[in-house]
C-alpha cells in the first residue's frame, strides 16, 4: 500500500498539491507511445461532459476537457504547487495604478492544433466569443469587460480596459481558454462564432487533440506533437477518459489495471479499500471545495427565513462530515477554510433540534404541514446517504422530506428557473479560480443566478453592494475585509446548509508520476502533468 496525506491547513498563497494517475486498460488494443504503457492512459471520471466548447463550460468533467484541450492566459502554479495565477499563454503583464487597465504580452512560438499560430487577434476573438454566447464562465468578464474595450496593440499584445477595477481579474483568467479564431471562423453557420462546429471537434492549442467523443461514454485525447511546451517520452501521449456511474465497476477497473486513475467522487470507503492495495495510490488533501445544500429562497417554505433557520439547525452536521464524508472538516460558511480571506468569524451550527423547532414556531408557516423537495445525484452513493440523513433530520422537527434522485443533466437543467429548481439541493462547489471571490460573488451575486453554482436564488442587495465594491478594490488589505464582510451577511441569511470542505481523495497506479493536487476546478486533471515512473 502507498498512501500520500496531506492535512494542513493552507491558504490560496501557500503550498498545494495536485493528483495524477496512470494505469493499463487490458481491454483495448489501441496502441501507446509511451513507453512502458501499451495502450492508453485510462481516466475514469464519474459524469458526462455535456460540451467541449471553452464558451460553454462549467462543470468539472467539462473543465477538464477545457484544461487539456486549450490553453489559457494564465496558469495555476502547478511547479510550485501553488494555486496562485501565472503566466501560460501570458508572458507578461502590467496593471495601471488605477486598476482599470491591463496591458498582455503574448507567447510568440504557439500554435493551434491547425498549425494557425496564435496571436493578439485570437484573444480578442475569444473573449467576443464569450461575451456574445454568455454561457459557461462568461458571467466572470460580462460586468467588468465590452469587447470595445479589449485591444490589439501589436500582433503579441494586448489591452483590457475594465469598467471598473476587477480584483480577481487575472485569477478569473485561468478560466478564459483561448480559442482558433481562424478555424471558427472559417467554419462559422449564421454568426453562430463556431458553436457547432465545436460540438464534435477542437480549436484549441493545449497539449491534447481530441481523438473520438461518444459523450455518454467517453472522450478520447491524443497528444498535439507541435505544442509549445514539448513532451518528453515517458509523458502519456494517449488519453481516455471513461464516464462510468457505477461505483462497482470504477473499483474493479482500477484494482484490475484497466483503469489507471480514478475521480474524486467515489464513496469514502472505496479509498479506504484501495489503501490496503500495494499496487494503487490514495493522496489525500484538504481541498477547496464547499459540500452544502442551498435552499430556494423564493420558493415556499424556504422562502422564510426561520424555516431555512429551522432546517439548518435540524441537519446532522457530526453524522455528515464523520459518517458520510470520513472526517471531512465543518464548513464555516460560504468560502473553503483554505481560501485566502475565508472569514473565520461566521457561526458554525451545529444540530440543536429543539432550537429548530422554535424557528419553525416563529415562521409564517407555524402550524402548517410542511413538506420540501431535495434533489441530488441519484447514482452517488454519497448523495443517497445525505438523502436519508436530510430526511431523518427533518423528520424530527415535522418536515416531510421528497426525495428527487436524478441526473447530473437534470439538475443544472433544474438550476436554470426558480420555478424548477426544488427547495434544496446537495452541491459539491470546486473553487473556480484561484480567489475568495469565486465562493461570494460567484455563488451570491445576482448575475451568477441560472446555474447549479446559485440554486439558493439568493438575492440582498447589501450583499451585491458589498461584493461590488470588493471586486473595485485594489488595496489587498481593504479587498479582503469586504469579501469577509460580505461572508457574514450570507452566512447570517442562511441561503444554504454549509456541510464541509471535503478532504479531497484520489487514486491511481503506482507507476503514475507527477500528480499534484491544486484545488483549482478542472487543473487537478490535466493529463499534461503525468508521466510513467
Amino acid at each position: 500500500m502507498k498512501k500520500i496525506i496531506k492535512l494542513m491547513l493552507v491558504c490560496v498563497s501557500t503550498s498545494l498539491l495536485l493528483v495524477g494517475c496512470g494505469g493499463e486498460d487490458k481491454n483495448s488494443d489501441k496502441g501507446s507511445s509511451t513507453p512502458g504503457l501499451n495502450r492508453p492512459f485510462v481516466y475514469v471520471a464519474q459524469q458526462v461532459v455535456g460540451s467541449i466548447d471553452p464558451a460553454k463550460v462549467i462543470d468539472e468533467t467539462e473543465i477538464i476537457a477545457a484544461v487539456n484541450l486549450y490553453d489559457p492566459l494564465f496558469y495555476p502554479d502547478v511547479e510550485n504547487e501553488k494555486m496562485d495565477p501565472v503566466e501560460h499563454l501570458a508572458k507578461s503583464y502590467e496593471v495601471s495604478e488605477d486598476g482599470l487597465v491591463y496591458t498582455i504580452n503574448l507567447r510568440d512560438d504557439v500554435k493551434f492544433h491547425s498549425n494557425n499560430p496564435f496571436t493578439a487577434d485570437d484573444v480578442l476573438f475569444t473573449m467576443e466569443r464569450m461575451l456574445s454566447i454568455g454561457q459557461g464562465n462568461s458571467w466572470l468578464w460580462n460586468n467588468v469587460l465590452t469587447i470595445d474595450n479589449v485591444k490589439k496593440l501589436d500582433d503579441y499584445t494586448v489591452e483590457f480596459k475594465l469598467n471598473n477595477a476587477y480584483a480577481p481579474f487575472i485569477s478569473s483568467l485561468t478560466q478564459f481558454f483561448i480559442v482558433d479564431s481562424k478555424l471558427l471562423k472559417e467554419n462559422e453557420e449564421n454568426g453562430d462564432f463556431g458553436q457547432k462546429y465545436l460540438d464534435s471537434k477542437d480549436a484549441g492549442s493545449g497539449p491534447y487533440m481530441l481523438a473520438k467523443w461518444d459523450r455518454e461514454a467517453q472522450l478520447d485525447y491524443k497528444a498535439f506533437d507541435g505544442y509549445w511546451g514539448g513532451w518528453k517520452d515517458n509523458q502519456f501521449k494517449d488519453v481516455q477518459m471513461k464516464i462510468i456511474t457505477e461505483e462497482a465497476t470504477v473499483k474493479t477497473l482500477l484494482i484490475s489495471g484497466q483503469a489507471d486513475m480514478v475521480h474524486q467522487w467515489l464513496n469514502f470507503s472505496n479509498y479506504s479499500e484501495f489503501e490496503k492495495n500495494d499496487k494503487l495510490v490514495v493522496q489525500k488533501d484538504p481541498s477547496a471545495k464547499l459540500q452544502h445544500i442551498p435552499m430556494n429562497m423564493q420558493k415556499a417554505p424556504t422562502d422564510d427565513i426561520n424555516v431555512r433557520k429551522a432546517i439548518a439547525q435540524a441537519f446532522d452536521y457530526k453524522a455528515a462530515t464523520k459518517d458520510i464524508l470520513s472526517d471531512s472538516v465543518q464548513a464555516v460558511g460560504p468560502v473553503p477554510i483554505i481560501v485566502t480571506g475565508h472569514n473565520n468569524q461566521v457561526e458554525v451550527i451545529d444540530q440543536d433540534v429543539e432550537k429548530a423547532k422554535e424557528y419553525l414556531a416563529a415562521s409564517k408557516y407555524s402550524g402548517d404541514s410542511l413538506k420540501v423537495e431535495f434533489m441530488f445525484l441519484g447514482d452517488n452513493p454519497e448523495s443517497r446517504q445525505y438523502g436519508q440523513l436530510l430526511k431523518d433530520s427533518l423528520s424530527k422537527i415535522g418536515i416531510d422530506v421528497k426525495l428527487l434522485p436524478s441526473t447530473w443533466p437534470q439538475m443544472t437543467e433544474a438550476a436554470t428557473t426558480v420555478e424548477k429548481t426544488p427547495n434544496l439541493m446537495l452541491i459539491s462547489d470546486t473553487l473556480k479560480y484561484p480567489h475568495v471571490d469565486s465562493h461570494t460573488y460567484g455563488i451570491y451575486h445576482p448575475s451568477a443566478q441560472g446555474s447549479f453554482r446559485s440554486t439558493s436564488w439568493y438575492n440582498n442587495e447589501e450583499t451585491t453592494v458589498v461584493l461590488d465594491e470588493a471586486r473595485k478594490q485594489t488595496d489587498e488589505t481593504q479587498q479582503l475585509e469586504l469579501y469577509k464582510k460580505a461572508q457574514q451577511i450570507i452566512s447570517e441569511d442562511i441561503p444554504s446548509i454549509y456541510v464541509a470542505n471535503p478532504t479531497h481523495n484520489i487514486a491511481y497506479a503506482d507507476y503514475v508520476d507527477g500528480y499534484i493536487f491544486v484545488g483549482v476546478m478542472g487543473y487537478d486533471i490535466a493529463f499534461y502533468h503525468l508521466s510513467m515512473k
